[in-house]
């Protein structure tokens, strides 16, 4: 199979010979905790953006290399704290509600911003006007003048 790399072949490629190889791998096999990582970095220098789920020990360093690291709940200890995301069910699939549920408050974030900006634009206005056109009796307005 083309497709498929060994961790053997692996630790006999330099960084960039890897780099090509698995831009054009579509399974990894027999891989050690450091050849995942290895792999991760990899991907990383060609301009991915990677995400990387594991649950044993062995997954940790590759959880932390990469730009998203997802275990579950299950999971051990130094995986979990390794990881960017703790996932309490064992699907990925609350992976999209979760995305579906951030871009809603992301929205919902910025119509508040829009309305309250809108909203305060009159006092703003108002101040700046104030300060142009000061009273001129007013001693407070005269020490405000430019």
């Amino acid at each position: 199979m083309e497709h498929l790399l060994l961790g053997s072949q692996i630790e006999a490629m330099s960084a960039t010979e890897l780099a090509a190889a698995a831009t054009a791998t579509a399974v990894f096999c027999r891989l050690a905790p450091a050849h995942k990582e290895r792999i991760i970095r990899a991907l990383q220098s060609q301009g991915h953006v990677l995400g990387f789920s594991g649950r044993r020990h062995h997954d940790a360093p590759a959880l932390k290399a990469a730009d998203v690291g997802i275990s579950v709940d299950s999971a051990v200890d130094i995986a979990k704290e390794s990881s960017d995301i703790i996932l309490l069910e064992n699907s990925l699939l609350v992976l999209e509600q979760g995305v579906l549920e951030g871009r809603r408050v992301f929205g919902n974030i910025v119509k508040y911003i829009k309305m309250a900006a809108s909203s305060n634009f009159g006092n703003m206005f108002s101040v700046v006007g104030a300060q142009r056109f000061p009273c001129p009796s007013c001693p407070c307005c005269q020490s405000f003048r430019c």
